[in-house]
């Protein structure tokens, strides 16, 4: 796979302000922010945000590039149908967060919580999840195209309709995981993975 990190090249440092959303001048670091939500502005580029509060954000429809979240609370956030291009999440807390028919390139989620998180309808091309709790997600009629799994804990989530082809899950952990018969082609796992990955789609597994 070939992943490309957001750039890095921020000009200035602002922490501890209140920040309206259409306010964010870049190429900036913001440290300890609280991010206002205002509807007069869609991109969002060229930024790091490094343990700042997002109050009442809604990033549906935007284009988010080159930014960086890091160690920063956005659960129950939305992205639907955003396009989402060299971005990272990084010990990010995301419980139940919305990314409904997003496009992603590029993008990377590291040692970050997305239990309840939802991807449905979502493209991925060459993004990775590592390190990240994935518990009781929906991935349902997603398009995994070149996408990392790497140690993650997928229990209970819910890849209907989703076609894993080239996708290895052989690091990862999950005791349930709804995955399509007909979608199994191509998908590597471990051998104990087979104990909990089979049955539910009626084979029978002796020892």
């Amino acid at each position: 796979m070939h992943y490309t990190a957001p750039s890095a090249k921020y000009t200035q440092i602002i922490s501890d302000k209140r920040i309206w959303l259409s306010d964010i001048i870049e190429p900036t670091h913001f440290i300890e922010c609280v991010i206002m939500w205002d509807d007069s502005t869609n991109q969002l580029h060229d930024v790091l945000f490094e343990n700042c509060q997002f109050q009442e954000c809604d990033f549906s429809n935007f284009e988010v590039l080159d930014v960086v979240f890091k160690k920063c609370d956005l659960s129950n956030v939305l992205f639907h149908s955003a396009i989402l291009y060299r971005t990272e999440f990084y010990q990010a807390k995301l419980l139940g967060t919305e990314f409904l028919q997003t496009t992603m390139k590029h993008v990377g989620f590291f040692d970050s919580i997305i239990n309840y998180g939802q991807f449905s309808d979502s493209k991925f091309k060459e993004c990775q999840f590592s390190k990240c709790e994935l518990k009781e997600t929906l991935f349902r009629y997603v398009t995994l195209g070149d996408v990392l799994f790497n140690y993650c804990e997928l229990h209970d989530s819910d890849f209907a309709e989703t076609s894993f082809k080239g996708i290895d899950l052989s690091t990862c952990e999950f005791e349930h995981i709804q995955i399509d018969a007909d979608a199994l082609r191509g998908l590597t796992i471990r051998f104990d993975q087979a104990a909990s990955l089979l049955p539910p789609l009626g084979v029978t597994i002796k020892y």
